[in-house]
């Protein structure tokens, strides 16, 4: 996967490390995010690695948990690396690994309380996101899909 790196890492400063897996899954123009009812965040889809869980794993895992989706298909897009001030606070990277997704079509709840799927057209991601890994990961889905893409859509 290519990566790309954002942000700067300050010597001066530790950054706490997190390695985590999204998906980015387009379907009628719109992007399938998930909003957790606690705080309203809306986020891509994805979290962070756990014990022994190859990515496609976590990433499958993430998709029913946040969204109730199954996930059919995964295709590397990029891995990010993020360095930025959680809360505009502590120093964090994080190493995001991006894929294009396609589901199956479903009626199930998320997996885990507090979450609720949505879908949000293309151009808005990039104003409803917060996190900059998450709004670079729709920059870059974009431009692959005007480079690659430009007559299918998943």
């Amino acid at each position: 996967m290519k990566k790309y790196i954002i942000g700067e890492k300050f010597k001066d400063k530790k950054f706490d490390f997190r390695e985590t897996c999204f998906g980015i899954c387009e379907q009628d123009g719109k992007i399938l995010l998930t909003k957790k009812l606690k705080n309203n965040e809306i986020s891509l889809i994805g979290g962070g690695i756990e014990d022994n869980e190859s990515k496609e794993e976590c990433l499958k895992r993430e998709f029913l948990e946040e969204s109730g989706y199954i996930v059919k298909d995964i295709k590397n897009l990029c891995t990010i690396d993020c360095f930025w001030l959680a809360d505009g606070k502590w120093p964090m990277e994080s190493l995001a690994n991006i894929f294009i997704v396609e589901v199956l079509k479903n009626n199930i709840e998320p997996t885990e309380k507090g979450h609720v799927p949505l879908w949000i057209s293309i151009e808005d991601c990039t104003k409803t996101l917060l996190l900059p890994y998450q709004i670079e990961a729709i920059k870059k889905y974009i431009n692959y899909k005007n480079k690659h893409l430009k007559h299918k859509s998943f």
